[in-house]
């Protein structure tokens, strides 16, 4: 392939360019319907000339309208000024919006997308981008404030305007989604006895009402399925972060604080309920350490009894100040008060806040809803959302994705007249060797990489940088090493309910891992009758795809008396291949299937596709060799339905094997087939479902692909209740 070639397919694949007019159809965070708008101010601060570049983005959803609006004029927003405006909310929002909806090029932008939606119950979603690691005074600047050039009306109230900060970073940690569930809560109220020491004599210190307090959270929650509480003794940071690591969906916190020399402090508790200063970087480095983080964090100053200030922030709000680095830590959504809110408002904006997102899960339309709660008081522009969620969805709802049609109907058809092929990825195999997600991380951390967080769980990224500093032998030897050692881990931990209990001594001696692995998935599959291996080889299907290394799915094949025939693509010289030419021409039946390996299997360590390179080498020889391929798989790989299992969109595995198969002969055929069911984890770093939607149609026609938001196991569940398959 030549060089141009090889960075042109590397840009594709790492940025997911997308083209073509395809409708979008959103799925996993849906809310934006045709008709719609989309309006999205990026903000990107220049550390060299002290100001913004700015960008805007116009898009009525379900149409031809997307207009872009990049101007040379960088943004200068006079901090100064506005800080002098504080008091006089109506002056200080006038000032901004001079200052941001510039008349001569911005301001006309958001008046065409505002008009959009005069008519017919439409939606304008202002997504105002900014750059995470912009100085904080401008974090604390009243966004919410900005107001309607014409109307002088604030844009965040309006009825039919969703308005939130999007914060924008190359340094993201990811944030895994989660399925629909009952929320968990954690309710954090401080009530140090010396808490007056730490701020100045004659400062007003509203008293902590700990009980009303607590109530008032209890209200704000209802819905959730679990509230903890912690307070006196309990309030501390330990105990809080030993709570977080159970699982916490929401994080309350009511606590006084300060934000001195711009470090934000939280005045939690030590065990002898004296202060506890804690740095809120501190508070966010633990967060980030988690596995499980919360969505939702709600920052809330002391309500006093009618003392009118609730905290002490030296005329800055130190809560606006962290809800960036909580974002940066992975939490998706942070609601904070810019400034001190009376207790009042507060009583009205959190329930409505927890009630609406409880009911949808939609953070920033139940922010809208809140925020109208409060539109007629005078401090309706203290609460603030810091949201990483493009689709505002906390948690998505298994399903398939909006479309014309009975989506399982066609698939269900397509599976009982045979004209399927299964396209299965490694996560099938998750539950013996882990997620190639977390194999990536732990190698990070072990080796300590300089690798961006962002790229952390990208196992070719991560092999890459092994293989620059070894020979390609040493990494492969250090993948199977690293996943029989895992499995060693489990049987020595084991508990007898654990499948690795009692696992014979003889194989895991050996270096060879393949035994293990079969074993484990055989004992698997016998507890549970609808293991995605035992289900997907009930499909009657005579091919069978794999990205996987592992032979589990001929050994479940094996267990429904069918015998698999074993191929796999050679696409380097290492690969003994000479026993497939002569497989080659064979024809599969659903008695004896052919089961097609893409990249390699853990027994022949040389076929492992593993690093960047190795994917390139990869599409290099399927570029010249894939007629080497038997034509019954190339068949069933452009003329059946494909139903993708066990992939996560945005990595390396998905992106080749989703070209690869496009350029095969015959490809033209996959827009006239019927229906393409895919079926994708959720967790993507890459890019947002909504453009996956958009990318997959680009190239195989619209409302001819299927996605299904949600893990394997909740598709492969519910496939077996709607087809009554006994496995």
């Amino acid at each position: 392939m030549a060089p141009a070639a090889v960075f042109a397919l590397k840009l594709a694949l790492n940025a997911w360019h997308i083209t073509g007019t395809s409708r979008i159809w959103l799925a996993w965070g849906v809310f934006s319907m045709p008709g719609d708008a989309d309006l999205e101010i990026g903000l990107r601060w220049d550390h060299h000339l002290k100001k913004f570049e700015v960008s805007m983005r116009f898009e009525i959803v379900g149409s031809n309208v997307d207009e872009w609006l990049s101007p040379d004029e960088l943004l200068d927003i006079d901090v100064g000024k506005l800080q002098a405006l504080g008091e006089d909310e109506p002056a200080y929002g006038k000032a901004l919006t001079e200052m941001v909806l510039r008349p001569t090029d911005l301001a006309p932008l958001y008046l065409k997308a505002r008009d959009a939606v005069q008519v017919g119950g439409h939606k304008l979603h202002v997504r105002l981008h900014i750059s995470a690691n912009a100085p904080a005074c401008f974090h604390m600047l009243r966004w919410e404030s900005l107001r309607d050039p014409e109307t002088d009306r604030p844009i965040a109230t309006q009825s039919n305007v969703l308005f939130s900060r999007y914060l924008s970073s190359p340094d993201w940690h990811p944030i895994p989604a989660l399925a629909k569930h009952d929320l968990r809560a954690l309710v954090v109220v401080p009530a140090p006895d010396n808490l007056r020491e730490y701020f100045p004599e004659g400062h007003t210190l509203g008293e902590v009402r700990v009980e009303e307090e607590l109530e008032r959270a209890e209200t704000a929650l209802t819905g959730c399925a679990g509230i903890k509480k912690l307070t006196r003794e309990d309030a501390t940071l330990v105990k809080m972060l030993e709570e977080l690591e159970q699982g916490v969906d929401i994080l309350y916190l009511i606590c006084h604080g300060a934000l001195i020399d711009d470090v934000p402090l939280l005045y939690l508790e030590n065990p002898d309920q004296t202060v506890d200063a804690v740095d809120g970087r501190r508070l966010v480095e633990r967060l980030s350490e988690l596995d499980r983080r919360p969505t939702v964090v709600m920052l809330c100053s002391c309500q006093s009894a009618g003392a009118g200030i609730e905290m002490y922030s030296t005329g800055k709000a130190q809560w606006s100040a962290l809800g960036p680095q909580l974002a940066i830590a992975g939490v998706a959504a942070v609601v904070a008060m810019q400034g001190n809110i009376s207790m009042a408002t507060a009583n009205i904006f959190a329930p409505a806040f927890f009630r609406e997102l409880a009911e949808h899960g939609l953070v920033d339309q139940a922010m809208a809803a809140a925020r109208r709660s409060i539109s007629g008081r005078r401090d309706w522009w203290i609460p603030v959302l810091f949201s990483r969620l493009r689709s505002g969805r906390t948690y998505y709802t298994p399903k398939f994705a909006a479309r014309k049609g009975d989506t399982w109907g066609e698939l269900i058809d397509q599976i009982e007249t045979g004209n399927i092929t299964p396209v299965l990825g490694p996560e099938l195999a998750s539950g013996i060797l882990g997620s190639r997600q977390d194999l990536a991380r732990r190698w990070v951390r072990q080796w300590q990489m300089p690798i961006a967080p962002n790229n952390q769980s990208d196992v070719a990224k991560v092999a890459q940088y092994l293989r620059v500093r070894n020979a390609d032998g040493t990494v492969r030897t250090l993948l199977q090493k690293y996943l029989m050692n895992e499995i060693r881990k489990r049987v020595a931990l084991a508990s007898k309910d654990d499948p690795v209990w009692n696992l014979p001594s003889n194989l895991i001696k050996g270096p060879k891992i393949g035994p293990a692995v079969l074993e484990l998935g055989r004992r698997m599959r016998a507890n549970d009758k609808r293991d995605p291996y035992r289900v997907i080889a009930a499909l009657e299907v005579p091919i069978y795809i794999t990205t996987s290394w592992t032979d589990l799915l001929e050994d479940a094949l094996r267990e429904h008396n069918r015998e698999p025939i074993t191929m796999m693509f050679s696409w380097n010289k290492g690969i003994e291949a000479e026993r497939d030419i002569k497989k080659s021409s064979l024809h599969p039946t659903v008695q004896r299937p052919i089961v097609y390996h893409l990249y390699g299997r853990l027994d022949d360590r040389w076929s492992l596709v593993l690093s960047e390179d190795d994917y390139f080498t990869w599409l290099s020889a399927w570029n010249f060799s894939r007629k080497s391929v038997p034509p019954a798989v190339r068949a069933a790989l452009t003329s059946n339905t494909l139903v993708f299992l066990g992939f996560h969109l945005g990595y390396w595995d998905f992106s080749v094997l989703f070209h690869s198969i496009k350029s095969l002969g015959g490809s033209d055929l996959l827009p006239k087939n019927p229906h393409i069911g895919v079926q994708l984890g959720p967790e993507s770093p890459v890019i947002e479902p909504e453009a996956a939607q958009e990318y997959l149609e680009s190239y195989l026609g619209e409302d001819r692909v299927s996605i299904y938001w949600g893990e394997t196991r909740h598709f492969l569940d519910e496939l077996c209740d709607r087809m009554g398959l006994v496995t």
